[in-house]
């Protein structure tokens, strides 16, 4: 039985009587005397028993040391990340608790950073009731001040802690991301010397987020004309009105603390005007303009819509107006509110835009442009965009830089504007067919408008209506002149996707490099560089970038990340990724890698289960794939003849959807055939898989002519392995040296592996493990391995064989998420990983370490049972039979 070790066990390394710099937390729990009044002695004993224990068990595991105990806990630290950290899961689990219980259970928690002195207390003085350990300080009365300053449920920490912490937010794991923090500005604290800036940690829907109050022991350093007591003691009323009329003619203008790449919630348009039409299309117009700018980023629609959810409130519904926005953009984490207007004033269009700083609602400056009739909307927006950027703080060289007229860069047609307002209002609510429509609506009223065609094009990238898609961005170029500068990059990495692997890398990596806010750029360049390049490590770095509060689709990235952490055989960090992504309810292609990483896990249950739960997307060529993964489980079991029933299934499936689905699955199927049924009729059959794909790479204009080149060249592999090598060299022959197969590391991966299957077929042997171990750099593909384990084993160099059929037997991970052409070998990758283990029996056996053999062989057997291997398989069982006795048959459950 294993003891929970407390952390009084594990305690922190200490000096005797040194002075060290440590952190503080201290905790305390709101109303434990009223607690014990209302439950008695013996409940409320219980409770608080579990509140301990769980304290104690959280500070082990944010290594902290428990220095005393009352009410709450007084806590060291060596970080203060750790201390936040603590803080952070202390308030998480005090809510769960109290839910358990069916109580309100909350606590107040301040942290701060300084000198201690720390010394261990006499053994007999313990004995009779002393700590063990004593903490002295002045950092300890001020995390007391700063715990008792806090609102029940709040966590507040001094201005040099966070500041520390800040710099390692990361470190808060899959928490960082729903995490904000607020500075609520300078407070003093009765005793302590000097004001301490004062920050506010916390979740969202936990934390309060809010202003603490002013209390007897600590209050927020403001002018003296503004505290009310000190108004009403030493002027009196008469003298509080003329101070306060001289400090409102006075008072200096108020502004925000407001640092380039700062975000702000733009907020609904108050419109007085009596058009309706203006709604949409003015605040349209604002968010384009300030959208130009490189120093100021706005909150996306989506985002927002996320925000007001949070918040328990219908977004549909929901007008974002002072109130309501001031409270999105503090949990956003935005330095300011922009509230957009409209009214007729004296037979003129104006248009005013307020600045209003969330903390307090107030507005901070006010800008207004006029003009004649409706055809002024935009000029006036034009100046209200350059004013309010200039408040803000952007200089004017970038104002220069960035800033172009919305009628050069939209439209000059007002109802086009609109339309494209409100398909973009469709996109936000995931009306993508209504979106299309209105997209189209404002390029019919104005065919030269460049930002229509490009959000039209984007819009059909992601149903994978690329041949539509294309015409749309062709359309973009030629108006490139009327696009703004963040979206011409956008539009030339977005015309990259039809481009070399090359040329979409560096398009995608300007964009975000030029704008790094921009995060669906290190979204896409991650998945680029995860489909054509499989450096998953670099790909995970550039993705975890594009993982950021203020980003709508963090959800799709962690998705991702748990896609590339699995292909890099990381599945404890896949899983984690994973988790938050379901959390956030995001999925690529429906989330078939929740089924994945229960199979690597050998999870079949789990995985029947997870796939059970998928739902469609609506997407054809996206719900069509979920075939791949019904194939991939059943034949991970070992089920051969259910395994091609499906890819069957799949083809009959995907012919509808599309030529390139189906000639997919029709691959699919033969990797599998070649293992199970080699022979003339798979031959017949793999040759008119290969005429197929041999026209489709000879056809210029095919947007995927890479694919055809890469299933031809495994069209080729397929044949040299099952002994039909004349098949082999016609189909490379025919292939010849195109340009193209450099052009994408796995085209060039399965031509190596084609050659490298011939080489093993004639005399020289040496040359088919040259070939593919220059291919080892760690994006190679899966089968490069197999290529390479059957190339030593030709050579009868067992120990590199027996290493590479190891290395594929780890390597499951790989075996199912790498893309190898949109995974048409995961069926047979995942084959080879369970044939590893027959093949290590096999190689033991030509050692004649015939005990190994039958191990291994009963380790297969276990995986896969033999009465439902096919025919080749078998005989490859009782051969290795023969060095031994026959294994007991294996119990499946």
């Amino acid at each position: 039985m294993n003891a929970l070790v407390s952390s009084a066990e594990t305690p922190l390394p200490v000096r005797q009587g040194a002075p060290l710099l440590r952190t503080l937390a201290l905790c305390d729990l709101v109303d434990s005397t009223g607690l014990v009044e209302r439950l008695g002695d013996q409940r409320a004993a219980q409770v608080l028993r579990r509140h301990d224990r769980m304290t104690r068990d959280l500070m082990l595991r944010h290594e902290g040391q428990e220095i005393d105990k009352t009410d709450g806990f007084l806590v060291l630290f060596e970080r203060p990340i750790h201390a936040i950290a603590f803080s952070l899961a202390y308030q998480r689990e005090l809510m769960r608790l109290g839910k358990e219980e069916n109580l309100t259970l909350q606590a107040r928690v301040g942290v701060h950073v300084g000198d201690v002195l720390v010394w261990q207390n006499e053994p007999g003085d313990v004995i009779h009731g002393a700590k063990p350990l004593e903490v002295e300080g002045l950092v300890k009365p001020v995390t007391a001040r700063l715990a008792s300053l806090a609102l029940p449920g709040q966590v507040l920490v001094s201005g040099v802690a966070a500041s520390l912490a800040q710099r390692a937010h990361l470190e808060l794991g899959a928490n960082a991301d729903r995490t904000r923090w607020i500075n609520h500005g300078r407070y003093r604290f009765k005793g302590v010397p000097e004001p301490l800036v004062v920050y506010e940690v916390g979740e969202v829907g936990i934390a309060p987020l809010r202003q603490p109050p002013y209390s007897g022991k600590a209050w927020r350093e403001v002018p003296w004309w503004r505290r009310p007591g000190t108004m009403f003691i030493e002027a009196g009323i008469a003298a509080a009105v003329i101070v306060l009329g001289v400090w409102l003619v006075l008072r200096p203008p108020a502004a925000i603390a407001f640092a380039e790449r700062d975000w702000v919630v733009l907020g609904d348009l108050q419109n007085l005007t009596g058009q309706p039409g203006l709604d949409d299309t003015l605040r349209t117009a604002l968010r384009l303009s300030v959208e130009q700018s490189r120093y100021v980023n706005v909150v996306s629609d989506l985002q927002v819509r996320d925000t007001v959810r949070r918040m328990r409130r219908d977004p549909a519904g929901t007008r974002i107006d002072r109130a309501v926005g001031a409270e999105v953009a503090l949990r956003e984490g935005a330095r300011a509110l922009v509230l957009p207007s409209v009214a007729e004033v004296g037979g003129k269009l104006r248009v005013t835009a307020e600045i209003i700083d969330p903390q307090s609602q107030s507005t901070v400056y006010s800008d207004s442009a006029e003009g004649e009739g409706i055809e002024s909307v935009l000029t006036s927006v034009d100046r209200i965009n350059k004013q309010l950027r200039g408040r803000l703080g952007e200089s004017l060289a970038q104002l220069g830089a960035t800033n172009q007229p919305l009628a050069k860069v939209t439209t000059g047609n007002l109802d086009a504007l609109r339309a494209y307002s409100l398909a973009r209002k469709a996109v936000t609510e995931g009306k993508a067919d209504s979106a299309l429509d209105l997209y189209e609506q404002a390029l019919r009223l104005d065919p030269e408008f460049a930002l229509a065609y490009l959000a039209r094009a984007a819009l059909r990238i992601g149903a994978d209506d690329k041949p539509r898609a294309r015409i749309d961005i062709e359309r973009a170029e030629a108006l490139r002149e009327r696009l703004p500068v963040r979206d011409q990059l956008y539009m030339d990495a977005l015309a990259a996707t039809f481009d070399k692997p090359a040329d979409m890398r560096k398009k995608w990596a300007l964009l975000g490099e030029m704008y790094p806010d921009h995060y669906a750029a290190f979204a896409n360049l991650a998945h680029f560089i995860y489909i054509y390049d499989g450096r998953y490590a670099e790909a995970i770095r550039i993705a975890e970038k594009a993982v950021a509060p203020h980003y709508p689709r963090s959800g799709n990235t962690h998705y991702l990340l748990g896609t590339l952490h699995l292909a890099n055989d990381d599945p404890a960090k896949a899983q984690v990724h994973l988790d938050r992504a379901r959390e956030m309810n995001a999925a690529g292609l429906g989330g078939v890698r929740y089924v994945d990483a229960a199979a690597v896990a050998r999870r079949y249950a789990d995985a029947d289960r997870e796939l059970a739960e998928l739902k469609p997307t609506g997407i054809a060529t996206n719900d069509v794939q979920l075939h791949r993964e019904r194939i991939a489980l059943a034949i991970d079991q070992g089920k051969w003849r259910e395994a091609l029933k499906r890819a069957d299934d799949a083809e009959a499936a995907a012919k509808p959807v599309g030529p390139l689905l189906a000639r997919i699955y029709r691959g699919t199927k033969l990797s599998l055939q070649g293992v199970a049924m080699p022979g003339a009729e798979f031959s017949r059959q793999l040759g008119a898989f290969a005429r197929g794909e041999i026209a489709a790479a000879r056809d210029a204009q095919n947007p995927d002519r890479e694919h055809a080149l890469f299933a031809t060249f495994f069209a080729a592999y397929l044949a040299a392995r099952s002994g039909d090598d004349a098949l082999a060299r016609t189909l490379l022959a025919e292939v010849g040296d195109d340009a193209d197969i450099g052009n994408y590391r796995y085209v060039a991966d399965m031509a190596a592996l084609a050659q490298a299957q011939l080489a093993l077929a004639g005399a020289d042997k040496a040359q088919a493990v040259a070939l593919l171990t220059a291919r080892v750099d760690g994006s190679e593909l899966y089968l490069v391995h197999v290529g390479l384990r059957d190339a030593h084993a030709a050579l009868a160099a067992f120990e590199p064989a027996i290493a590479e059929t190891q290395w594929l037997a780890r390597h499951r991970g790989r075996a199912y998420a790498e893309y190898n052409g949109n995974e048409m070998l995961k069926s047979l990758n995942v084959a080879e990983s369970n044939l590893a283990v027959l093949g290590e029996a096999e190689l033991a056996q030509r050692q004649g370490r015939n005990d190994v053999a039958v191990q291994k062989l009963t380790t297969f057997l276990r995986l896969w049972p033999e009465a439902e291997l096919p025919a080749p398989l078998q005989r490859r069982v009782e051969a290795v039979l023969k060095s031994g006795e026959r294994p007991q048959p294996a119990l499946r459950s």
